[in-house]
This record gives structure tokens, sequence and C-alpha cells, in this order.
């Protein structure tokens, strides 16, 4: 499997750093004891991936807001994520167009533990994207995504399922100008805006094959989302 390139992240460290975003009054701003429940339940579960250990350090910083929606099982908070790399390192393009969604459910601020948490990424930037969902993917192959669902019990005791069936699609994407920064021979322009699709995703759980989960949620009409692009010569 095709990794994102570590190297691209540390040569983009530096315009990471430099993005600030607006801190007007919204609704749909995460609180930061939320947002590090959920990433705590990620960076537990999925310590050994390398694709979500470069997202996170190059991606997650950036996201603060999710939209709060009501379904069937109760309230979901759910962000959109695109990541778009166009950049070179010497002769050669390091090139990735990536879409994804991050919802969770039941946060508890006593425990500062988070219920449930849903991790879907894929390929394809550009809607329509309809990619399956399977146990790993590669960056560079389109159609394919992969998955993750992670329950986080009070007690901060993780348990992760893996897709193993399922699907992302995106249906709608539209954001606002970008705020742009360069360093380190890259320059990065963050976007923020919406995206719209839908997610269903089986999955079996790592290290016990026999259990299973799955989850699945629409938002045709959109969700809070954030543009990442990456350009520019990598040393």
């Amino acid at each position: 499997m095709k990794r994102l390139s570590p190297i691209l992240l540390a040569a983009a460290a530096a315009a990471f750093a430099c993005s600030k975003d607006s801190t007007a009054p919204d609704p749909d701003v995460i609180d930061g004891q939320e947002f590090a429940a959920v990433r705590t339940a990620l960076d537990t579960a999925l310590q050994n991936d390398p694709n979500y250990q470069t997202l996170r350090q190059s991606v997650f910083q950036f996201i603060n807001r999710a939209t709060h929606m009501t379904d069937a099982s109760g309230e979901i908070r759910i962000a959109g994520i695109q990541l778009d790399i166009d950049a070179m390192q010497a002769d050669t393009p390091v090139v990735a167009q990536l879409s994804g969604v991050l919802a969770w459910r039941g946060y508890n601020a006593t425990t500062r533990t988070v219920d449930s948490v849903v991790f879907v990424i894929g390929t394809g930037l550009t809607p329509p994207v309809d990619d399956s969902l399977r146990p790993s993917f590669s960056p560079d192959s389109v159609g394919q995504a992969t998955g993750f669902i992670v329950h986080q019990a009070t007690d901060s005791t993780i348990t992760a399922w893996q897709a193993a069936t399922g699907a992302l699609q995106v249906t709608s994407a539209s954001y606002g100008g970008g705020s742009t920064v360069s360093g380190g021979g890259l320059t990065l322009t963050v976007y923020r805006g919406t995206l719209g699709g839908n997610y269903h995703i089986g999955a079996t759980q790592v290290g016990n094959p026999s259990n299973t989960n799955n989850s699945a949620a629409s938002f045709a009409t959109g969700v809070r989302s954030i543009k990442i692009r990456i350009t520019g010569t990598i040393p």
C-alpha cells in the first residue's frame, strides 16, 4: 500500500504551523476537550496506521468545526475532510486527492471520553466520488476507501473495527476563498465550506474478526468541511 509521504509532512510543517482560523462565534465550533477525546480514541486505535498518522498531523489540526445532526440513533457530529496534494520531489510528482468524513457520538464531559468515532477516507476530490470500502487502500488508487469504527468506554478502554465492506460517496463540495501560507518550499491553502454525501460501513473487530459492527450516515444537504491544497517543491 502506498503511503502518504512522511517527507511531505516534514517539509510542510512550517506552513501548517502558520495557518490560523477565525475565532468568530459559531454554533458548530468544536469544544477543545471534546475534540481531544475524539483524537485520543483515534490515536489509540490507529497508532500503527501510517496514512492516519500523516493525516492526523497535517489535516486534523485544522478541523475545528463539525455539523450537529440528529438521526435515529440520536445526535451525531460530522466534519468533512478533503486533501489535494500536487507537489514535486526532485523530478517525481507527489500527487494525492482524498476525501473523508469524521463523525462521532456520545461525548461525556465528565469522563472526557466519546462513545463512538467513525473515520472514513477514500480517493477522489471532485464530486461525484463513489469509493468502495475495504480493509486498506492506496491513496493513488481510484475508487478505493477504508474506514474505522472506534468505541471508547468511560474508563477509556478502546475497541476498534476496520472496514470490510461499505462505501463513501461525495455528492457535493462547496468552499469559499482560501487562506494561503508558504513554508519549506511548499504552499498550503486552507478552504472552509461544506461537503455533501453519505457513507455506510460494515466492519470487523481488530483482533477478533468474528465480532462485527456497522455505521451509516447521510449528509446530503452538506456538513462543515475543510479542504487543504498543498503545492510546490519538496526539498
